[in-house]
């Protein structure tokens, strides 16, 4: 069995959850079996701040981050946070979990909370000309809100020594930065990059950290392409030509996104698979959809599985066949059978992946 590399895996809410109730070593003991099992090498974990944690994203996102730091620091046998090209292969080697620190939506930014000095806000003294020496690209967006430069500078001041090598701009809602896909707030959903979404997308990319367009309206997805120079990677995205929902991706920007070089993992959950029959081969009927477009090379996995949350209303249908990593090795099975070589699944499942993450990295 090949291995897997999953581009998308919300395992850090898991993590937090468990530990708040006082459990200790949760990805050692709850989840290392199951991966290793399925062939689950490498991952995206990402830090999600919920929906219900919105109006305190900064404290929910340093909740996450420290419960996923204290874990991986207690599972140093059975994980290792990748930060390196040569760092997957050598855990990997090692026996181990390659895990990479992701963000899925980056609103956290918008509130983080700046110093308050001598009655005045940070907000204040950057609108005032505070940091005038080095104006940079800032000028361009300081009529949106100002200080939203110095609050990304201490997001990343914080993400960035942590290992962050990945970035999903949005999640559900729009904010300064994009457009969400499918956002009531915003219309027909299709808001746009704005110029301080310009901003971040060159400034994540600076830092080395892989740009992902999932999540993004299709408006968004075009400024990222217009704005990002190099590959980009949709983690947990499917066709939108055989599943029509705004999370899926229009033919253009899987095209586009073949052509820069980059990846699309193929999302599990069954609204993004096919509202009425999200089965096992529908998922697999992405893959072939993708390949045809694009090539075999730019097609992986980002699986996106819901047993890591509890919330209800992410909750996945007794039709869908495809519902966590106990799965995976029955998918692999399937895409054998519906006649996909050794070679081409070894690619989608680990090689692909791997690839793109390994060239941006280096």
């Amino acid at each position: 069995m090949p291995y897997v590399f999953d581009l998308h895996s919300d395992i850090v809410t898991d993590i937090a959850v468990r530990r708040a109730k006082g459990e200790q070593r949760v990805f050692a003991r709850r989840h290392y079996p199951r991966l290793m099992r399925a062939g689950v090498r490498a991952m995206i974990a990402v830090l999600w701040v919920e929906p219900q944690y919105r109006s305190v994203g900064p404290s929910r996102f340093l909740q996450l981050l420290g419960s996923l730091m204290a874990d991986l620091e207690e599972c140093r046998e059975e994980a290792e946070l990748v930060r390196t090209a040569e760092g997957l292969t050598g855990a990997v080697d090692a026996g181990k979990v390659g895990i990479f620190l992701g963000v899925e939506g980056l609103s956290f930014v918008e509130e983080w909370p700046l110093l308050e000095m001598r009655g005045e806000t940070a907000d204040t003294l950057v609108a005032g000309g505070v940091g005038k020496e080095n104006p940079g690209p800032a000028e361009d967006f300081q009529g949106e809100e100002p200080g939203l430069e110095e609050k990304l500078r201490q997001a990343l001041g914080v993400l960035g020594p942590m290992g962050l090598r990945h970035a999903i701009l949005t999640w559900g809602m729009s904010n300064r930065i994009a457009g969400a896909a499918g956002d009531p707030g915003s219309g027909a959903g299709m808001s746009g990059l704005t110029a301080f979404g310009r901003h971040t997308v060159r400034t994540l990319q600076s830092q080395g950290v892989v740009l992902d367009v999932s999540h993004l309206d299709d408006i968004s997805i075009d400024g990222v392409l217009d704005v990002a120079d190099g590959p980009v990677i949709a983690s947990h995205s499917n066709a939108r030509a055989l599943c029509d929902v705004p999370r899926n991706l229009l033919d253009r920007h899987i095209r586009e996104i073949g052509v820069r070089g980059g990846v699309i993992g193929l999302n599990a959950y069954p609204k993004f698979v096919d509202l009425d029959h999200p089965t096992m081969d529908r998922f697999i009927d992405h893959i072939l959809y993708m390949a045809d477009l694009i090539g075999i090379d730019h097609v992986a996995f980002g699986f996106d599985f819901m047993d890591y949350l509890t919330d209800e209303d992410f909750q996945v249908p007794e039709n869908a066949e495809l519902r966590s990593v106990e799965d995976v090795p029955r998918l692999l099975e399937r895409m054998s059978e519906r006649g996909l070589t050794d070679a081409e699944i070894e690619k989608v499942a680990f090689a692909n992946a791997s690839r793109m993450m390994s060239h941006v990295l280096r």
